[in-house]
């Protein structure tokens, strides 16, 4: 399996090298899930009756949060056709500044609601004026690159986590608040309860480094037809 992290040839101006992250392969995601496979019997069950999920590979940058943005609190099927709507009434340019030439009643006529056009503007204003850094999140730490997110109105540690997990390719990036994850496990393990996030997360302590791509198979697992 190819590292989850490298770092690049390239250098800031500072002389820092560049951090390159990108989204999981299938190969990753599946010798991830493997190597907790391994050491969990339950998990290597579940691997033999429902197989390995899809991987997902998203697009880093300003114009996944605009993404994530449209696809909060609706369907799949909805927030593609919201966020089409938005990148044709920007005129394919879904930019800080493109953002920034319009009001929030124009951004609402293109299919956001009004607390999401306040989002999106308050998203582009500050990476504007340099207070959110999209570009600058693969050289944070898991943490820092949380935080950096949580930080603008809007986005929770549940939408930060999925950014970094399919973006970035932050393989131990584990959204425990997340309902249909609480589920996969509680279906994994045969428990008569949801797991809440605390408990989740420390119920899954063994599985670092490779949480995030145990989450992508709690989902899936989650998501089966059948499952014993």
């Amino acid at each position: 399996m190819r590292p989850i992290m490298t770092t690049s040839t390239l250098m800031r101006d500072t002389g820092k090298a560049v951090v390159n992250r990108s989204p999981l392969t299938q190969n990753d995601l599946e010798a991830m899930i493997r190597t907790v496979a391994d050491k969990d019997a339950d998990v290597a069950r579940a691997v033999d009756q429902v197989g390995f999920p899809t991987t997902r590979q998203n697009p880093q940058g300003f114009e996944s949060f605009v993404r994530a943005v449209a696809a909060q609190q609706v369907s799949v099927q909805s927030a593609r056709a919201i966020f089409d709507k938005v990148q044709a009434g920007l005129g394919g340019d879904c930019s800080p500044s493109s953002i920034l030439l319009h009001t929030e009643d124009s951004l609402r006529a293109m299919g956001l609601s009004r607390p999401k056009a306040r989002y999106v503007l308050g998203m582009a204003q500050a990476a504007n004026d340099g207070t959110f850094r999209p570009h600058d999140l693969p050289d944070m730490s898991d943490d820092d690159a949380v935080a950096h997110i949580v930080a603008l109105k809007g986005f929770g540690a549940w939408s930060a986590e999925i950014y970094l997990l399919f973006s970035e390719g932050r393989g131990d990036m584990f959204p425990a608040g997340d309902l249909a994850v609480q589920r996969g496990y509680q279906r994994l393990r045969g428990l008569d309860e949801a797991p809440t996030e605390k408990e989740l997360r420390s119920a899954t302590q063994n599985w670092a480094p490779n949480r995030g791509a145990m989450a992508i198979f709690l989902w899936h697992l989650y998501g089966a037809a059948t499952f014993d």
